[in-house]
């Protein structure tokens, strides 16, 4: 397009009567139209030169393209932060607390137990390492070492005539195999084949203080017995510390151990022998003809209990029973 003619076309020549300021006026307006046109101009896009050449009156004026627009650099999307697991919760089994004793200051241990009674049938039962295990004799071992092979105490009927009982230690009525105490010197334990014998319970527990010389029994966790004082052993034939049981009930041999006794499933660790006989220092609860020495230390290891305290039990604590023999003192 020819420009220089376009331009033309929007101006008035003056004539030359119009006064010097009219004169001026005009210029200013046809400059302004001239502005206007150029603006017009740069807008339609129609020129396809580089530059636009304005001319008016011997006047030429040069206006450069607008330069391009810088290009903005874009930035990469941030990319959000990977989540950190949280450390994964612990699960901590509750542990139910069973307390030590119970409401009567019954010991928790000191529970239920299961006893076995040798059937008629069996003389001598045999003993195990283990359920089906390899057999082990039953031996006494006296203080100097000495070993009797040929012990015949673990027999049925007993050496006092009554059917051998064990306390059970491990095992329940329909077991096979139950893990037994043997009344010997040192005490032994051992398995048995439960078809030899028969099932029984006793929930009566016997607690014997060698330090306070007292007794307490408990039938479940009634107290039947409550702190009797009793007899045990002197110096020198002290009362053994052991978790036992009575292993028989009989009537006392004579006066000096009272109307009624009972065997326990332990021996004197203390004396070698008993008696002039030489019998073995098998521990008893018995009655006694000197009611004066309960509280004292004065017997050769078994207890001693008030008559009436001893004929009670012997009423109504059955075989099997377990008798824990300790000292609070120490």
């Amino acid at each position: 397009m020819d420009l220089g003619r376009k331009w033309r076309t929007l101006f008035v020549v003056l004539p030359p009567e119009i006064n010097r300021n009219e004169s001026r006026r005009a210029g200013v307006a046809a400059w302004c139209l001239l502005l206007f046109a150029l603006i017009a101009s740069a807008c339609s896009g129609s020129s396809a030169t580089s530059s636009t050449e304005l001319a008016t009156n011997e006047i030429s004026v040069e206006v450069p393209d607008a330069p391009a627009p810088t290009a903005v650099p874009t930035t990469a999307p941030v990319a959000a932060p990977t989540a950190i697991p949280g450390p994964t919760p612990i699960s901590i089994p509750e542990v139910e607390v069973v307390p030590e004793f119970g409401p009567t200051g019954r010991p928790t241990a000191a529970g239920e137990v299961q006893v076995l009674t040798a059937k008629p049938s069996v003389r001598r039962p045999v003993v195990y390492d283990g359920p089906e295990g390899a057999v082990i004799p039953v031996t006494y071992e006296y203080l100097n070492g000495t070993i009797d092979e040929t012990y015949d105490w673990f027999i049925n009927p007993t050496f006092f005539g009554n059917d051998l009982a064990v306390m059970v230690l491990e095992g329940e009525p329909g077991d096979e195999w139950a893990k037994v105490q043997i009344p010997t010197r040192p005490i032994m334990e051992g398995w048995v084949d439960v078809g030899e014998f028969t099932w029984s319970s006793s929930n009566f527990y016997v607690q014997v203080d060698v330090g306070t010389n007292s007794v307490k029994v408990w039938d479940g966790d009634e107290v039947i017995v409550d702190q009797v004082a009793v007899v045990t052993g002197d110096v020198g034939r002290e009362t053994p510390l052991a978790s036992t049981y009575v292993d028989e009930i009989m009537p006392g041999p004579s006066g000096a151990y009272g109307p009624w006794l009972l065997s326990l499933g332990v021996f004197s660790d203390a004396i070698n022998t008993f008696g002039s006989a030489g019998g073995l220092p098998k521990v008893a609860l018995h009655g006694t003809n000197r009611p004066d020495l309960l509280g004292q230390y004065a017997s050769n290891g078994c207890i001693r209990l008030p008559n009436d305290v001893i004929s009670t039990l012997a009423a109504e604590v059955p075989v099997g029973t377990r008798v824990d023999l300790v000292d609070s003192t120490r």
